[in-house]
């Protein structure tokens, strides 16, 4: 009889054990699912990031060639209000136009407006800087979108100088 009486005292222990283990397989699952999220978001950023990065290097290299083979940026003591250029993109030919401003007794500023570069969402801007010795200081920046209200914009500068 006594056996009977302590059966009794185990009974729910198996119960209580399934839902002990059960709580820790979901807290690990939720730990496991919450890293995992957070590695899709950081992959995300990180391509989106090249994407802005692409741009602003297709906007640089279009300027550099702009400049180094057809002169366009050369400085001019009387410059030009407007200048303008073509550069390739996925979709064709785009133009891009640039304002002269802030001119100087030695230095040009060239600015231009956002305008769709090399993938298709991304957009560019680019501003030269030309110097009565010849020297040039060309800023592109690129973004992965050209809503930059967005909070999932992201932007990516490249300079040179020569």
């Amino acid at each position: 009889m006594r056996k009977r009486a302590h059966r009794g005292l185990e009974r729910g222990f198996a119960l209580l054990i399934a839902t002990v283990l059960s709580s820790i397989a979901l807290a690990v699952g939720l730990a496991v699912t919450d890293v995992v999220y957070r590695q899709v978001v950081l992959s995300s950023a990180a391509k989106q990031s090249q994407y802005a990065f692409y741009a602003a290097d297709s906007a640089l290299e279009c300027a550099l060639y702009f400049d180094q083979q057809e002169g366009t940026f050369a400085y001019q003591a009387s410059p030009p209000e407007d200048v303008s250029i073509s550069c390739a993109a996925s979709g064709g030919a785009v133009p891009v136009s640039f304002v002269v401003s802030e001119p100087s007794a030695d230095t040009l500023r060239f600015s231009s407006d956002w305008f769709s570069a090399s993938a298709p969402p991304a957009c560019a801007r680019l501003t030269v800087l030309k110097e009565s010795t010849g020297a040039a200081d060309i800023f592109a920046e690129g973004a992965n979108t050209c809503d930059l209200s967005s909070t999932r914009a992201i932007e990516r500068g490249v300079r040179v100088n020569y």
